[in-house]
């Protein structure tokens, strides 16, 4: 299994989109299925002590306190992906790898029947691997082997890491970037809306202005109108009663 997607099975990397849909699948995502390493199995710092005694040697009991930095539980998930790796560049024949498994079970084969003397765990399993011509000097050798590859394996973990790491990095600044963009276009249309607000502001106390003119100026001519009317209506009546006046004098000649 490659890193990308051993580190997307254990929920360290999301699949792309999978932020946007968090919290609506964040109750119904499978969570990660528990593994256990077969040739470094590790069990609860806490639980160690009680199942192990002092002079079990390290590469048979499982891992003691403190063996990592500050004491801190290795995961077993990790164990099992650098275990797989190893599988895979498993040298034929009886060596260092097949010896580490077969201490591993014989430990626990004796431990189930009352003896966990070390040294008896370590002679059983040699005799096996020496009638094997698996001797010390070759399993050490092959165990450096291992070593090596567990090394480089690591090594090309913490490169893909970073790399992986930069590509999350970049995704949010694209993502950062797009976002401020995005407000520095609203921020313009804003600005622009405001500019248009007070244009349409002036627009309108200017049309108010012309409004109380023209209200103003309908005034005059009323009034104006007004008194023709009443001109008009004094001339028509005074041309009337002299004429009137006037027929009424030449009645009575």
């Amino acid at each position: 299994m490659g890193l990308k997607n051993f580190l997307k099975q254990q929920g360290f990397i999301e699949e792309d989109g999978a932020g946007k849909n968090k919290e609506k699948t964040a109750n119904t995502g499978a969570a990660p299925t528990p593994v256990t390493p077969t040739y470094f199995p590790v069990e609860q710092i806490g639980q160690t002590a009680a199942k192990t005694t002092a002079g079990d040697p390290s590469f048979v009991s499982p891992l003691q306190s403190g063996a990592t930095n500050m004491g801190e539980q290795p995961d077993p998930s990790f164990i099992k992906f650098f275990e797989d790796e190893l599988v895979k560049a498993n040298l034929p024949g009886p060596d260092y790898f097949e010896f580490r498994q077969l201490l591993v079970k014989t430990q626990q084969r004796m431990a189930a029947k009352g003896i966990v003397a070390p040294e008896v765990v370590l002679q059983a399993v040699m005799t096996s691997f020496e009638a094997q011509d698996a001797t010390p000097v070759k399993l050490v050798e092959a165990a450096k082997h291992y070593k090596d590859i567990l090394k480089q394996k690591n090594e090309d973990f913490l490169k893909g890491a970073a790399a992986e790491k930069n590509n999350q990095l970049q995704k949010r600044q694209a993502a950062l970037q797009t976002h401020d963009e995005n407000i520095k276009k609203l921020e313009q249309q804003l600005a622009q809306l405001e500019q248009q607000r007070k244009q349409l502001e002036e627009a309108v106390n200017k049309e108010k202005t012309q409004l109380d003119v023209d209200k103003s100026l309908g005034k005059e001519g009323i009034e104006k109108i007004e008194k023709a009317e009443r001109l008009i209506n004094q001339a028509h009546a005074f041309m009337q009663s002299s004429i009137d006046t006037d027929i009424k004098r030449l009645q009575s000649v």
